[in-house]
């Protein structure tokens, strides 16, 4: 997928949609800005597999009406705020401390703080989702697939990166198995992988 780098004071493209900023401009301009201050929680919008989920949010996320989506591992909370800024309301869970204040702080930079709800496990997050998005370690995303797909909504996507080639064959078939047997399609950047899922049932 596409991708350029512009210097520090223009931000981080991710064509086509985003620009990911240090603070926020008086004219936003054709993309849609992200305003993320550095910090402990993973995101900044520079690593391939942030700019996959980002990519796969502006490209196949629900666009009518109002959308629910699970950010699980959120970060920094980048692909929350995105989601947020389409109109979603994001449940974000992140286990470590530091990074949810983190991502706490870059939903208040972004106007979008009353639609993400921040958790610290997945057992306190509420009811099932249209758009479900992991960019997490391969080993989390194996041990927790179960329950990842049982907090799919009926025609929802899903969205796994975090992966390198080799981890592909394993995540797939282990998914695939709670999906109907579907196949995702597979989105690469550089040496990672993104798995997709769309508008799957869960067996």
């Amino acid at each position: 997928m596409e991708h350029r780098r512009l210097v520090q004071t223009a931000g981080v493209v991710i064509a086509p949609r985003w620009r990911i900023v240090s603070e926020r401009s008086a004219d936003e301009g054709e993309e849609v800005e992200l305003v993320i201050d550095p910090g402990p929680g993973f995101g900044d919008g520079t690593h391939e597999t942030t700019q996959l989920c980002l990519q796969s949010v502006a490209a196949i996320a629900p666009r009518n009406g109002p959308w629910r989506m699970l950010d699980f591992g959120s970060g920094s909370g980048i692909l929350a705020i995105g989601a947020a800024r389409l109109g979603a309301v994001v449940d974000a869970v992140e286990i470590d401390a530091a990074a949810s204040a983190h991502g706490e702080r870059n939903a208040r930079a972004n106007a979008v703080a009353d639609r993400i709800r921040h958790a610290r496990t997945l057992e306190d997050t509420r009811g099932s989702f249209d758009f479900v998005v992991a960019n997490i370690l391969r080993s989390v995303l194996l041990e927790l697939a179960d329950a990842l797909v049982a907090r799919l909504a009926s025609r929802a996507t899903l969205v796994l990166s975090g992966l390198v080639s080799t981890d592909v064959p394993e995540v797939s078939v282990r998914y695939s198995s709670l999906l109907e047997g579907r196949r995702p399609e597979v989105y690469q950047n550089g040496d990672w992988r993104a798995l997709a899922w769309r508008r799957c049932r869960r067996e």
